[in-house]
């Protein structure tokens, strides 16, 4: 299996934000107008908060991870991977170089990509790309293991939710200089905030069988996409 983590370099971890649980309902989920189709990458579930049920479930799969596959699986430095992982991911798919996604993401992560990329308008595609200092929100939302008793393979696969916030100092300037009260302006930018964080779903699996020779994580799922989008579209629905 490819390497995806070790073939960049480490950052450090922001400080987790607590989040409240609140999901983006998925049936809710349909285009904001007739004219253009809402970001995606790939057709996954979307997910936008932590999960309390899950990060109950995660701690128990970590002490098993830890217990029978890999003594030296940490959450922290995974989580620091995985987000130079996704920005350097980000950054492939934004400049449209997909055969150089090799090694980092499946191939039927990488066909799908191009697929829908190419659907993508032109704005779209210029938000696609990550940098590190965009990147507001980090959270491990699950951890999930596979176990093939008649193979005796072991798979395990982590979901992670990353909030992205393009510009942000723009929005604090709008908040410090515009006219009028300072709580209109906070309100203000605070809406333009929300209507622009990007949430990017990515899902990284690794081979934990005891006769695996990789210990190396690639991606098996990405999206990138804007809840604003379906929220707005869910409120305009009769």
């Amino acid at each position: 299996m490819a390497s995806i983590i070790t073939r960049s370099s480490r950052i450090l971890l922001t400080p987790l934000i607590n989040y409240s649980t609140k999901a983006l309902p998925i049936k809710s989920i349909r285009y904001t107008s007739r004219n253009h189709q809402p970001m995606m990458l790939m057709d996954l579930p979307r997910v936008v908060y932590p999960n309390l049920f899950f990060t109950i479930k995660n701690f128990f799969s970590r002490m098993l991870i830890n217990g029978y596959f890999d003594q030296t699986f940490a959450i922290k430095s995974f989580s620091e991977g995985a987000r130079q992982a996704l920005t350097v991911v980000s950054q492939l798919i934004g400049n449209g170089q997909f055969e150089d996604l090799e090694g980092f993401a499946t191939r039927e992560v990488i066909n799908e990509v191009k697929q829908n990329y190419q659907k993508l308008s032109s704005e779209q595609k210029l938000k696609i790309g990550v940098d590190e200092s965009e990147i507001v929100f980090t959270y491990p939302y699950l951890i999930g293991i596979i176990m093939d008793d008649k193979t005796n393979s072991r798979l395990v696969e982590i979901t992670m939710i990353f909030h992205i916030l393009k510009d942000r100092d723009s929005y604090r300037d709008e908040m410090m200089n515009a006219p009028g009260g300072a709580a209109a302006n906070w309100a203000s930018a605070v809406k333009k905030m929300r209507d622009n964080i990007i949430v990017c779903n990515y899902k990284f699996l690794r081979d934990m069988s005891k006769n695996s020779n990789d210990d190396s994580w690639i991606i098996s799922g990405v999206n990138h996409w804007l809840p604003s989008e379906y929220e707005d579209q869910q409120k305009s629905s009769p």
